[in-house]
């Protein structure tokens, strides 16, 4: 795109690094110009007015025809083979929902039945759809594993995107400006995407920079899509560094995050922590298995290899050749110990590990 480039609306102009307000008379024409390329040289004039839903749904759509999300194909939730659901749900009763009849299926609750046989229901992640007919309502059995897994998977994927969207609401609207998330695609993460690109949806899909997207809604969206495209295919590493955790949250600073990009983070809830001969852990959760080098720890875990009870200076019994001989730590590297053996010289120390060393 040759020039400079303007908002849809005309009212802002992109700097290079941010988005600055257009010169009086310039962002319009600008419009145009881009109306006219997409359209075939009509001009667009149809613009969303600040309707998050419909913001929202636009921005789907966008984020679709540049391959950025998939298409949700509805796909059944978990069996609940020992639930049935009756001809008339009662207020409270848990089930899964086909979320907007996009495809995909959200854990919920029965909040009120309407006299045209249709349902509110209010939806665990906190959102709430109203008239959901029975075709959209599938049985939910609270006692299965694999329902309780697929639950978790789906609001702990959700929970971390909200989390990453709530930076950048600043007021707590739950929604951010479309021209904050035109930033976040085309400056944040490991794969930018053009800002004329962006724009050019926007313009055609008649989204204005000024208008909010409700975030929350955009999250269940690409945990949607995110489910659909993915299941079976393994789970994407990240390499994290100044690490710790916290009531089973890891939390540091991630580098090539596949969707939070770099930055700092705060991980779903951990399944499993192993470690390498190095001392190099992996630390999986419901969807990303994050990577520690051994250095890598702010607060290294109680259960991690260089944790051990011995310090320099410490006298200690030492296994030489099956016997116990007494002697004293010099020097730690890692999980390995410089040790002088007591009434022998020099020629004698050398490093051995914890499996060769005994408190007095």
């Amino acid at each position: 795109m040759d020039g400079p480039v303007f908002s849809p609306d005309g009212k802002w102009m992109w700097s290079g690094s941010e988005w600055i307000p257009a010169p009086p008379g310039q962002g319009s024409q600008q419009l145009n110009m881009q109306d006219s390329v997409i359209g075939g040289d009509v001009i667009h004039t149809t613009t969303i007015h600040n309707d998050p839903t419909a913001v929202t749904d636009a921005v789907i759509t966008a984020l679709q025809r540049m391959g950025m999300l998939g298409q949700v194909v509805e796909q059944a939730p978990p069996p609940s083979p020992e639930v049935e659901l009756p001809p008339t749900l009662e207020n409270g009763a848990r089930v899964f929902v086909n979320w907007k009849n996009y495809g995909h299926f959200y854990a919920g609750k029965v909040a009120r039945s309407n006299p045209d046989g249709t349902y509110l229901i209010h939806f665990d992640d906190g959102d709430v759809e109203d008239h959901v007919n029975m075709g959209r309502i599938k049985p939910l059995d609270e006692n299965s594993e694999a329902v309780q897994a697929y639950i978790e998977h789906d609001n702990e994927a959700e929970r971390e995107l909200i989390e990453a969207f709530q930076v950048f609401d600043t007021n707590g609207t739950g929604t951010i400006p479309a021209r904050e998330y035109l930033r976040i695609l085309t400056e944040i993460g490991d794969d930018p995407v053009p800002v004329e690109d962006v724009l050019n949806e926007f313009v055609e899909l008649g989204i204005e920079l000024d208008s909010e997207i409700d975030y929350r809604a955009l999250a269940k969206f690409m945990v949607a899509s995110e489910r659909y495209e993915t299941d079976g295919v393994v789970k994407q590493e990240v390499v994290i560094n100044e690490a710790s955790i916290d009531d089973n949250i890891l939390s540091g600073y991630a580098y090539e995050h596949p969707k939070l990009g770099e930055g700092r983070i705060n991980s779903s809830s951990i399944i499993s922590v192993s470690y390498d001969e190095r001392a190099t852990a992996r630390v999986e959760t419901q969807n990303t298995v994050f990577i520690v080098g051994p250095t890598g720890w702010k607060v290294r875990p109680a259960n991690h290899p260089f944790n051990n009870p011995f310090n320099v200076g410490q006298q200690v019994k030492i296994e030489w050749n099956g016997s116990w001989w007494d002697g004293q730590i010099l020097e730690i590297n890692d999980d390995k110990y410089l040790i002088t053996y007591n009434d022998y010289s020099s020629d004698w120390d050398e490093w051995v590990d914890a499996s060769r060393l005994k408190s007095l």
